[in-house]
C-alpha cells in the first residue's frame, strides 16, 4: 500500500462573463500569490456565453485544467428540464472537444423532493448516463465522469454499479443537501457525507476517483479532505464576495463590508480581527493591504476567496496542520469538533 498523503484538488467553479473572468485574472496577478487558483476550473459550457468558453479556452491553451459540467445545478434549480439537457449537452460536448473533463447528465434530488421522486431522479440519472456515455463520442469516453447521487446506500449502490460497469476511472459525487430559494445552496449534512465518504470507499477499490460538486467553504474543505475525495468545486468564493464575505484558512465566512452582529450567517468582522486572523491562519496576500478594496470591491473579494481556498487546500495536503488549534480558538468548539472527528492529528 502507498505510504504517500492524500492530495485533494480545488477546481474552481467559473460560469461568469469574460469580462468578469479577466477581473479576477488581473486580481489574482495583482495579488502576487505563488498560488495559482485557477489552475484547475470548471465551466457548464450550456450556460456560457461565447466570448466566457473562449477566455476558458485560453486558459486550456496555457495548460490549466478545464472540466465541463452538465449543467445538473441548473436542472436542480428549475432553469432548464432534464428530458431537455440531454441533446443540448451532447450537442454542444461535440462541438467543443478541448476539455480535459466531461461531466455526464444528471437530474439532482432535492431535499424537498419525496421518496418516489428521488428514487426516479437516481434511476434516471444512472440510465441516461449510460446512455448518454455509449453515445458520446470515442475520445470523449475516457475522459467522461458520470454522477452518483442518492439519499440512501441502496440508491448509491444502484449508480456505483452502473458506472462501475462502464469502466469509467473517474465519477462524481453530487447529492448534499439543498437549501433556499430553487434549491440553489448545497449544503454539507452529516448523512450526505457518510454517503460520500462511502462512495469514495468504494470507488477507490475499483481505482476509480471521486469528485464533489458543488462544496468548498473553508471549514468544509477539510472533512472532503477527510473522507479522502480526490477533488471538489465551489462557487462559494464568488458567491460569498457577491454577499460581502471574504474566506480565511479553515474559518467561517465573515462580512467585511459592514459590522453585523445579529445575523449568524453574515456575522461581521472588524479590522482589527481580520488582521489577528490573517496572522493566525498564516494568510497574506497583496489584496488585504487594501482594506477598502475588500470592503467596496467584489472582485478584489472574491480573488481574495480563491486565494484562500487554494492556501486550504495545500495545508491539507502538506500535512501543515500545527496552526488548527489556535485557529480554533478564534473560531468555534463546532468546528474543533469537526475537525477531530475527520482530520484527527494521528
Amino acid at each position: 500500500m502507498s505510504s504517500e498523503r492524500h492530495q485533494i484538488r480545488f477546481i474552481a467553479s467559473l460560469t461568469v462573463n469574460a469580462g468578469s473572468i479577466r477581473r479576477i485574472i488581473d486580481q489574482l496577478n495583482f495579488a502576487q500569490t505563488r498560488h495559482n487558483p485557477l489552475e484547475n476550473v470548471l465551466t457548464t459550457p450550456l450556460f456560457a456565453g461565447a466570448m466566457s468558453l473562449n477566455a476558458i479556452r485560453d486558459l486550456k491553451d496555457h495548460g490549466h485544467t478545464v472540466m465541463f459540467d452538465s449543467g445538473g445545478y441548473y436542472v436542480q434549480t428549475g432553469r432548464i428540464e432534464y428530458e431537455t439537457l440531454y441533446g443540448q449537452l451532447m450537442r454542444i460536448y461535440c462541438e467543443h472537444q478541448w476539455a480535459d473533463i466531461y461531466v455526464l447528465p444528471d437530474n439532482v434530488p432535492r431535499s424537498q423532493d419525496d421518496k418516489e421522486t428521488i428514487d426516479h431522479k437516481v434511476r434516471s440519472t444512472y440510465e441516461h448516463s449510460c446512455q448518454f456515455f455509449h453515445a458520446m463520442p470515442d475520445n470523449l469516453k475516457p475522459i467522461a465522469m458520470p454522477v452518483v447521487h442518492g439519499h440512501n446506500y441502496r440508491q448509491i449502490d444502484a449508480c456505483l454499479e452502473a458506472y462501475i460497469n462502464l469502466g469509467v476511472k473517474q465519477i462524481g459525487f453530487g447529492s448534499f443537501g439543498t437549501l433556499g430559494k430553487n434549491s440553489q445552496v448545497n449544503v454539507a449534512t452529516q448523512s450526505a457525507l457518510e454517503l460520500a465518504r462511502y462512495t469514495v470507499q468504494i470507488a477507490h477499490s475499483f481505482d476509480i476517483k471521486v469528485h464533489l460538486f458543488g462544496m468548498g467553504v473553508p471549514v468544509v474543505i477539510m472533512m472532503l479532505y477527510g473522507i479522502k475525495a480526490d477533488s471538489f468545486d465551489s462557487s462559494s468564493w464568488l458567491k460569498a464576495a457577491g454577499f460581502g464575505q471574504i474566506f480565511l484558512p479553515l474559518m467561517r465566512a465573515y462580512n467585511i463590508t459592514h459590522r453585523n452582529s445579529v445575523s449568524n450567517l453574515q456575522k461581521g468582522i472588524t479590522s482589527d480581527n481580520f488582521r489577528l486572523y490573517c496572522n493566525i491562519t498564516g494568510h497574506t496576500c497583496a489584496l488585504c493591504d487594501c482594506m477598502e478594496c475588500l470592503q467596496n470591491q467584489k472582485m478584489v473579494r472574491a480573488a481574495h476567496n480563491l486565494i484562500v481556498l487554494s492556501e486550504t487546500v495545500e495545508m491539507l495536503n502538506t500535512g501543515n496542520l500545527g496552526l488548527v488549534p489556535d485557529i480554533y480558538r478564534y473560531t468555534s468548539q463546532r468546528y474543533q469538533k469537526e475537525f477531530d472527528k475527520w482530520l484527527p492529528f494521528n
